[in-house]
């Protein structure tokens, strides 16, 4: 049987860290010899590869805090009702021009809810077409919790209406879904662990990244401010240590604010905004110091480095706070508990991270490879169902 085309939409609203976990896993399908055509319906993200792939963009479409409660154009301006009509019909034509195997949606039902406007019509088409489609859930292996019972019910209608599967990025032995996504059971029969999605394998000894004592990153950097503001303290207080420091502020921070942090860097330590191989840095440093988003911490886990975590707590996240706690559960990580970030206690955490060995796992972390074997043994008996 030839292998299926996929249509995988991906869209990042407020932070980028999820974009990161699509674009791998749309790249070990496209290894895996699949049609990928990825929908980005963001902005424009510096530092991606897109190999291997056809890449279609929509207009890009953004939130102006983490409150998600306005939809907004690139340069700021409202994203108007007309403009909502105008993108999903362009969505649909797209869809009817790929024609695809199987339907990927990056988050929703579970997240993603300010775009009903054109997945719901996307969907229904996807069912309309005489050709069977497979639909597909993507989500991270920790969800947000305490989700409203409206919420919930509204899902899990749409879980049993359109979608046939729900392909969980995790590994089940660190955590399993239904901790901390409500509902789970009306729909278990659907669920798939793939695996964490982590970037490949490096080879340390061709690494182009310079070795450092200790190697802070905030991701995209929507969120990071005051974990930058600790590391530069943490480092002036730590200047008698003599440690080379590497920053990176991430491409969501001003560039007013960037040479501020630059420019408040003490001797030793040096400021970069963005990091095109993560994890090759990671595999090349004493410590890392992040926040504990799932594609940072699998960076972490791929890299094999000791590691200091301050997990992000604003407004209802709970997401992080649980895999900070697993990871140092786990002995993987230190965990800084949220409100107790300073200087000093940064500092205290690194030096205790530093003088200990990395610790070993047995977590799967070919993520983006068992998606695609995932979907081809699924897809399989799909087109082979009764219809």
């Amino acid at each position: 049987m030839s292998s299926p085309s996929v249509f995988f939409y991906v869209q990042h609203l407020w932070g980028v860290g999820h974009v990161y976990r699509a674009t791998r896993i749309a790249r070990g399908l496209s290894a895996a010899g699949m049609d990928v055509h990825l929908v980005w319906g963001g902005t424009r993200i510096p530092g991606f590869d897109f190999a291997g792939m056809t890449l279609h963009e929509l207009p890009p479409v953004r939130t102006s805090d983490a409150s998600f409660s306005e939809l907004l154009h690139a340069d700021g301006t409202p994203f108007s009702d007309q403009d909502k009509s105008l993108r999903a019909q362009e969505l649909l034509a797209l869809f009817d021009q790929v024609q695809p195997d199987i339907l990927i949606t990056e988050a929703f039902p579970f997240g993603r809810r300010q775009m009903r406007f054109e997945l719901l019509p996307l969907l229904e088409r996807s069912q309309s077409v005489s050709k069977p489609v497979m639909t597909v859930a993507s989500i991270r292996d920790i969800m947000q919790e305490d989700r409203k019972p409206a919420r919930v019910e509204e899902s899990n209608a749409l879980m049993r209406d359109f979608f046939d599967l729900v392909l969980v990025h995790g590994d089940p032995e660190f955590i399993r879904i239904e901790e901390t996504l409500q509902g789970v059971e009306t729909f278990a029969e659907k669920v798939r662990y793939t695996g964490l999605v982590t970037p490949e394998l490096i080879n340390r000894s061709t690494s182009e990244h310079q070795p450092s004592d200790v190697l802070v990153s905030v991701g995209g950097g929507a969120f990071g401010q005051q974990l930058l503001e600790t590391a530069l303290e943490a480092a002036r207080l730590g200047e008698d240590e003599n440690w080379n420091w590497l920053i990176t502020t991430g491409t969501e921070l001003s560039q007013n604010r960037f040479e501020q942090i630059t420019d408040a860097a003490p001797e030793g330590v040096s400021v970069l905004r963005h990091l095109p191989d993560l994890r090759g840095a990671m595999a090349q440093t004493n410590v890392s110091v992040s926040h504990a988003g799932y594609n940072t911490v699998a960076d972490i886990l791929r890299a094999g480095c000791n590691s200091v975590l301050y997990p992000y707590t604003g407004g209802r996240e709970t997401e992080q706070l649980r895999r900070a706690t697993m990871m140092e559960r786990l002995g993987i990580a230190k965990m800084i508990a949220p409100g107790e970030l300073s200087g000093e206690t940064l500092l205290t955490a690194i030096k205790a991270s530093k003088a200990k060995r990395p610790k070993t796992h047995s977590l799967d972390l070919e993520g983006a490879e068992n998606t695609a074997a995932i979907l081809k043994r699924e897809f399989d008996a799909f087109t082979v169902m009764p219809k």
